[in-house]
C-alpha cells in the first residue's frame, strides 16, 4: 500500500520497519509447540504527509482470519468494565437511547452490547465473526459473520463500532456504506486507539499486526468527514488511549488537516522503540542473571507484542484475568497463561505491565494475593 487509508494522499514516507510479529495475537493455542509456529507478518509502517496517519504497508490481509478463537475480550478488568459502562451511560443519557435498536459492528462476545441495551432497554445486534455462537444475551442477537458494506440493517438509533477501523484495509468501504443508508437522526460511535498515545513513551506495545492503521486525530476527522459523516462531538477516553467521535449522516465536508505536530512527534519513534527494546532485554537479562522471577501480567495484544519484540526466554510466567486464556499458550512466544492466583506460589519478584491505565488495578489484585512483588512498565 502507498496510498494513505484516511485522506487519499499518495505523500507518505517511510517511518519504521518493526519487524515481524505473529499475525493474530488473540488467538490461543493448545500447545507450545503451536503457539510456536503460529503465523508471523510484517509491521513495516508508513506516515502520510498530509493528515498524519500511520498505516501499514506490508499488511496482507489474506493471513487473517477471525473466528471464534480470536479472543480479544479486556471486560474481565474492573478497570476496563468501569469505562465501559461509564461510555454507555453517557451514551444512552445524552441521546435518549431508550426502547430502540443499537447495531454494533465489531461486537466481539457481547459484552459492550450487554451492558448497553440492558441500560437502555434496546433491542441489540451486533456482528462478529469472532462471537461466541452458543452465548444468549436478552434482547440481542450476535450474528457470527463480518458486517459486510452495503449490508442492509432495519433503522437503528445508534450504531457502534469500537476498535474496528484500524483493522480495515479500506476503511471507507464501510463507512461510505453506513453513509449512504443511514437513518437521518441515527448516532454513530466510532472509537479507534489514539496514535498520538500509540507513539509516545507509554504506547509502543501497541504495534500489532491486525491494526493496519493508526489514527491521529486529523486523521481519523478527514476520514469520518470525506465519507460524509458531520461529528457533533469527540475526544480522548481512556487514559488518552482512544479516539472517539460521534456523527451523523450529512454534507461532511473534509478539513484541512495540520498534522505538523503529530509528524514532529513521530520524527525519533524508530529511534525510541529500539531503544525501548534493548533497554527491556538488558534489565531482564541482568534480572534472570541475578535469579530474580519476572511476570508479565496481561495475554493480550501488548503483552504479546512486548514478548516477540525482548527476549521471550527471560520471562518465565504470564498471567490473565480472561479465564478462558488459562492453560493456552500465546502466539509466537509459546507461553502457557496462567490465573494471577498462581503467582501465590511462583515466589515472584517483579510483575511488570504493557498498558499504565491498569497499574493500580493490577497493584491491589497482588496486595489481595499476598504477593509482595515490585510493578513497573515497560
Amino acid at each position: 500500500m502507498t496510498i494513505c487509508l484516511a485522506c487519499r494522499s499518495s505523500r507518505t514516507k517511510v517511518l519504521a520497519d518493526l519487524g515481524t510479529t505473529p499475525v493474530l495475537n488473540g488467538v490461543m493455542f493448545d500447545d507450545r509447540a503451536s503457539a510456536r509456529a503460529a503465523t508471523l507478518g510484517r509491521l513495516d509502517l508508513a506516515v502520510c504527509l498530509d493528515c498524519g496517519h500511520v498505516f501499514n504497508v506490508a499488511y496482507d490481509p489474506g493471513l487473517l482470519d477471525y473466528d471464534a478463537e480470536y479472543d480479544n475480550s479486556l471486560h474481565f478488568s474492573p478497570t476496563f468494565q468501569a469505562y465501559a459502562d461509564e461510555l454507555a451511560h453517557r451514551l444512552v443519557d445524552t441521546y435518549d437511547l431508550h426502547n430502540g435498536l443499537i447495531v454494533e459492528i465489531g461486537s466481539g462476545k457481547g459484552d459492550f452490547l450487554e451492558s448497553i441495551t440492558a441500560l437502555s432497554g434496546s433491542r441489540g445486534v451486533g456482528y462478529d465473526p469472532s462471537t461466541m455462537s452458543e452465548r444468549e444475551i436478552p434482547n440481542v442477537t450476535l450474528v457470527s459473520d463480518y458486517y459486510r458494506p452495503g449490508q442492509g440493517v432495519e433503522p437503528y438509533d445508534l450504531l457502534v463500532c469500537r476498535h474496528v477501523l484500524e483493522h480495515l484495509e479500506r476503511p471507507e468501504e464501510i463507512l461510505l456504506s453506513l453513509r449512504q443508508t443511514a437513518p437521518a437522526d441515527a448516532i454513530h460511535y466510532f472509537e479507534v486507539p489514539a496514535a498520538e498515545f500509540d507513539f509516545g513513551p507509554d504506547g509502543l506495545w501497541d504495534f500489532i499486526y491486525p491494526h493496519v492503521s493508526y489514527f491521529s486525530t486529523e486523521s481519523l476527522y478527514t476520514l469520518v468527514m470525506r465519507c460524509g459523516f458531520d461529528i457533533i462531538a469527540s475526544g480522548r477516553s481512556f487514559s488518552d488511549q482512544f479516539h472517539w467521535v460521534e456523527v451523523r449522516a450529512g454534507a461532511g465536508d473534509a478539513p484541512v488537516a495540520d498534522p505538523g505536530a503529530h509528524l514532529a512527534a513521530l520524527a525519533d519513534f524508530a529511534e525510541r522503540r529500539e531503544r525501548t527494546v534493548s533497554r527491556s532485554r538488558s534489565e531482564l537479562s541482568d534480572r534472570n542473571r541475578r535469579g530474580q522471577i519476572t511476570a508479565l501480567w496481561g495475554a493480550g495484544a501488548r503483552g504479546v507484542a512486548f514478548l516477540n519484540a525482548v527476549d521471550p526466554d527471560a520471562i518465565l510466567l504470564v498471567v490473565d484475568l480472561n479465564p478462558r486464556k488459562w492453560g493456552r499458550y500465546l502466539p509466537g512466544t509459546g507461553h502457557e497463561v496462567i490465573p494471577p492466583e498462581a503467582l501465590a506460589s511462583s515466589s515472584v519478584t517483579q510483575v511488570l505491565i504493557t498498558n499504565p491505565a491498569y497499574e493500580i488495578e493490577i497493584s491491589e489484585h497482588l496486595q489481595r494475593l499476598g504477593i509482595h512483588a515490585s510493578v513497573s512498565r515497560v
